[in-house]
């Protein structure tokens, strides 16, 4: 399945793709938040636990009660996307496992992809700080460009809109059209996901004084 930014732009696929791009997404931060966990404060049982799907830890108050910070932003980037999940899946009446498995559907997830490192397990715990942060930054980036397209109602976003983005702080979301209930809910997920990426920044710098 082809998809091209002269296809004509469909609010209920692009949500739907968007949601499932952000199901990767969150799912791409678990990986991160399971692997600082066992590379670190449970390290002495890392060995039984590699594989983030495998041995699987779907309820998220064990994640809560690791002390140590690292765990604690990235967990709630990962919390941040998991409730805009719900919402949008409320809101368009989405069936996630039907849309995950519709390769139509899956397609216009990869209209705007985001960077993604698959071999976490390989990378020690000090060695994935800086991953992370490029994940969390690029999907801030490719849900900038959705809130663009969404704007736009279009696949082809004009180029004043793009430049936005590079703009600083609020100054970004200016162009957007925030009286679409929708552009307004991905806005705010992405001001959430910015405060944790300098949260988790401001982190780091304290560790390494």
């Amino acid at each position: 399945m082809k998809i091209s930014r002269n296809d004509p732009f469909d609010l209920n696929l692009c949500i739907r793709g968007l949601g499932v791009q952000v199901t990767y997404m969150h799912s791409d931060v678990y990986e991160f938040v399971y692997h600082f966990t066992f590379k670190k404060s449970l390290r002495l049982y890392a060995k039984d636990f590699k594989n983030p799907w495998e041995q699987s830890i779907d309820d998220h108050d064990f994640f809560l009660k690791i002390e140590d910070p690292v765990v604690q932003s990235v967990l709630t980037a990962m919390e941040k996307l998991i409730d805009y999940k719900l919402e949008i899946a409320l809101r368009f009446g989405i069936d996630e496992v039907a849309d995950l498995s519709n390769e139509f559907i899956v397609a216009q997830a990869w209209r705007f992809k985001t960077y993604r490192l698959v071999y976490k397990q390989s990378k020690s715990y000090k060695k994935l700080i800086p991953y992370y942060d490029r994940t969390l930054a690029g999907i801030i980036a490719t849900l900038s460009l959705y809130a663009c397209t969404l704007t736009a109602q279009s696949y082809k976003i004009p180029r004043v809109l793009k430049a936005q983005l590079d703009l600083p702080d609020m100054d970004n979301f200016r162009l957007l059209n925030r009286d679409d209930n929708n552009v307004d809910l991905l806005i705010n997920l992405i001001v959430d996901l910015k405060k944790s990426l300098d949260g988790f920044r401001a982190l780091m710098i304290t560790k390494s004084k």
